[in-house]
């Protein structure tokens, strides 16, 4: 088998390193052995009505699949764990998606999901809960707060607390009694 035919058909199936991202046109280049592949599309996991961006990161490796072994022609599969990015987690229960210094993380096996985020905006008409809802620093709202049943603060209810020191006329009441 001559170089050329050799080289075209070790090409067909290899692993590449992302050298170069144009993320404004969706390209990257790879580096594959001793060679580098042209500008190629950044693989997507979809990109119909439904569509999943994500810019690949310079040293990210590549499944790489190039029909008759042309580089030029190379379409990269899956991105592959290394060890300059090894996996975020080793919790096979874990699905586990790292954002930079962000991540969503969702345990299947118990149903509990973390979200670890600077800032979370939802931009919903309407939200429900089901279930408990904890808040463990200050809950703030722009807008009115309504409850179809009392509301408590520190033991005191908003509806059924009693006042000391209640005085006919113009004076003021006391503190609520719990």
């Amino acid at each position: 088998m001559n170089n050329q035919l050799n080289r075209q058909f070790q090409n067909q199936n290899s692993i590449g390193t992302v050298i170069a991202v144009d993320a404004a046109k969706g390209k990257i280049r790879l580096k594959i052995g001793d060679n580098e592949s042209d500008w190629i599309s950044i693989p997507a996991v979809a990109t119909g009505i439904v569509k999943v961006w994500r810019c690949p990161s310079i040293g990210e490796q590549f499944s790489l699949t190039a029909q008759g072994g042309e580089l030029s022609n190379s379409v990269p599969q899956a991105s592959l764990w290394s060890d300059d990015n090894p996996p975020p987690s080793t919790d096979p229960d874990e699905v586990f998606i790292q954002l930079g210094d962000q991540s969503i993380v969702v345990n299947t096996k118990t149903g509990e999901a973390n979200f670890t985020l600077t800032k979370c905006t939802f931009h919903c008409p309407e939200t429900h809960f089901k279930g408990k809802v904890l808040v463990d620093e200050t809950l703030e709202a722009d807008g009115k707060i309504t409850s179809k049943v009392d509301v408590e603060a520190m033991g005191i209810s908003l509806t059924k607390h009693k006042t000391s020191g209640v005085q006919s006329g113009t004076s003021t009441s006391g503190v609520p009694i719990p």
